[in-house]
């Protein structure tokens, strides 16, 4: 096949098949804010309560308000948007003025200018493209992680997320274009000279409605915006990762007390002691975790953990190690045996978390546990046709371990995908994607459903991580379920 054939070929996949985004959209002008329709509410899902106030306070930010400000994500590998809000600092009524002097120094600057509130990140598709090396992201990722989270009903969080159109050009003079002069080199240089590049030849970027929504000729590109809150782990989750390549990432990964636990056939306790023990042959795995890893600690991070492989597998997320965030939450439990958890601000490493104060309404209560609690909020290099690091090296294969809740919406989901039913054309109308990424979608949530399943039939799963149940009751329940209709 010639490069030009290719091409073709990338053009006709990309604008067979949807048109826009289907949610709820509030207009900017000529763009607009779209709020994605949740899956089906018979499907399920559970939506937090927080998180249509989320979506509502993302697509209230008016890029035009004098009272916000945006500047070029210029450092690691992947270029976006940051977006502030300015009003109740110097700087406000004026964001010209604060992107000429914020901007270029803003990592330096973090906490030090009065009123400057980072309040989201702003991300498009960004792929090789004008003969540029760059790092893989796709907008719709963000949006298919956070939607289908709630469909799983994860422990580990994922923010919400929604898409928002722009103007090409008032994105070129404010962002991209100082994006541009200040990153010099590496992949994110090459990020920003596809977005350059795009931004001011609308088709030069291949396929076009990866990066322009609608007809190019109309000049909206369209990202996903979110804020994910959270501290990078260390090695104590992500593994001794530092200075590696993927294929490395994701062996050292392995070698985690999470993943460790995960697959080791054992039952719980036996399985997360031996775990943590093992881990400990890495020294920096061990300087990481400090003292000790209790047992609450273990379940929530096995749980999480498992959840992480289950969705990089059906969504082909390419470097899950490194981008996995955390934060520090008191967990107690009162007199009658009910639940609460309280963030500690606080974003210390591992091994200085005895500086964590505790709050007052905790120290009275029958149980109390400080955890730290896992963020994915980089899932941007996911969606499409990326390397499945997780399916490439077996991961949900390995895994011994699984809540039972997400084996259930796992095999529900196969089934609907393969009758075409609701979850199907959900995933089908609303994420404005080509036919051929929403099969892959399918064709590896149907794999996933196969690995686990042959798993429960072989009874080499154990469905006893339930993380919630743990921290209140301290019991851990292994539940039998029907492997063919669970």
């Amino acid at each position: 096949m010639t490069a030009r054939s290719f091409l073709v070929l990338l053009v006709l996949a990309a604008t067979a098949h949807a048109a826009e985004f289907h949610g709820v959209a509030k207009p900017y002008g000529k763009g607009q804010c779209i709020v994605l329709n949740r899956v089906p509410a018979d499907s399920g899902a559970k939506y937090k309560s927080s998180d249509a106030d989320k979506e509502q306070a993302l697509c209230g930010i008016d890029f035009a308000d004098k009272g916000i400000g945006m500047c070029p994500k210029a450092w690691s590998t992947s270029p976006g948007t940051v977006i502030y809000d300015i009003r109740k600092s110097k700087y406000n009524g004026n964001p010209e003025t604060f992107e000429a002097e914020y901007c270029l120094k803003q990592r330096a600057l973090k906490g030090k200018v009065d009123g400057v509130d980072k309040i989201a990140t702003y991300k498009q598709s960004i792929n090789s493209q004008f003969k540029q090396r760059t790092s893989a992201t796709f907008a719709q990722a963000s949006p298919l992680y956070y939607e289908y989270s709630r469909y799983f009903n994860t422990a580990v969080d994922i923010p919400v997320a929604v898409i928002r159109t722009m103007d090409a050009q008032e994105h070129f003079r404010r962002v991209a274009s100082r994006g541009h002069a200040i990153a010099q080199r590496g992949m994110i240089a090459g990020g920003w000279n596809v977005i350059t590049s795009a931004e001011k030849s609308p088709r030069g970027y291949i396929p076009v409605n990866e990066f322009y929504y609608g007809d190019p000729k109309a000049g909206l590109l369209y990202g996903a915006m979110l804020k994910g809150p959270g501290a990078r782990y260390g090695a104590e989750f992500n593994g001794n990762i530092v200075g590696k390549g993927y294929s490395e990432q994701y062996v050292f990964l392995q070698k985690t007390p999470a993943f460790l636990a995960l697959s080791d056939p054992k039952e719980f306790f036996d399985a997360a002691h031996e775990a943590i023990n093992a881990s400990k042959t890495d020294p920096v795995v061990g300087r990481s975790l400090g003292t000790g890893v209790s047992n609450e600690q273990m379940m929530l991070w096995m749980q999480e953990m498992s959840e992480i492989a289950l969705m990089d597998y059906i969504f082909g997320q390419q470097d899950r190690p490194g981008n996995i965030d955390y934060l520090w939450m008191w967990y107690s439990v009162n007199d009658k045996g009910a639940l609460k958890s309280t963030r500690a601000d606080s974003e210390v490493a591992r091994t200085g978390m005895g500086s964590i104060a505790m709050p007052d309404e905790i120290k009275g209560s029958a149980k109390y546990y400080l955890i730290q609690k896992t963020q994915i909020n980089d899932n941007d290099a996911a969606g499409r046709a990326y390397a499945n690091f997780t399916k490439r090296f077996g991961l949900l294969e390995k895994l011994r371990h699984m809540n039972a809740g997400t084996f259930r919406q796992l095999i529900r989901l196969a089934k609907d995908y393969q009758a075409k039913g609701p979850l199907y054309n959900y995933l089908n109308d609303t994420f404005y994607m080509p036919r051929a990424y929403i099969n892959l979608i399918v064709q590896n949530s149907v794999q996933a459903a196969q690995i686990v399943q042959s798993a429960c039939r072989a009874r080499t799963m154990r469905f006893d991580l339930n993380a919630e149940m743990y921290l209140a009751t301290q019991k851990v329940e292994e539940v039998h379920v029907d492997c063919e209709n669970p």
